[in-house]
């Protein structure tokens, strides 16, 4: 009957539930701000097709920042760049997440761009 005391745990199994948690933990932390950026793909495509299609600048960024607060997200005028590229209508959304993980907050830069072609 070999093997170990009753009641002990193994470091081995020790260590694989120090490190589910851990990144359990990281999963928690990290997933919201990439799942807002992935939310926010088709708004800014939206946007794009909308500039395109009607050259309402105005109307297209309040548009993005109302979509960006629904998803939590606080936008600002700065953040939206709005271009033309050649025959090319440009919509660039830009924001930086911060992360707070236990002695050191991290912050994550996103970018979105999307092209249309301007009418």
């Amino acid at each position: 009957m070999g093997g170990h005391p009753p009641g002990r745990i193994r470091l081995g199994a020790l260590l694989f539930i120090l490190v589910v948690a851990g990144g359990l933990y990281l999963a928690v932390k990290l997933v919201p701000p990439y799942w807002i950026y992935l939310s926010m793909q088709d708004p800014v495509k939206e946007a794009a097709m909308a500039m395109a299609t009607h050259g309402d600048e105005a109307r297209a960024r309040a548009e993005l920042i109302f979509r960006a607060k629904e998803q939590g997200l606080a936008l600002e005028e700065e953040n939206i760049e709005i271009n033309r590229d050649g025959p090319m209508l440009v919509i660039r959304v830009s924001w930086v997440a911060s992360v707070q993980l236990p002695r050191r907050r991290l912050d994550i830069p996103f970018q979105i761009e999307e092209r249309a072609p301007a009418r």
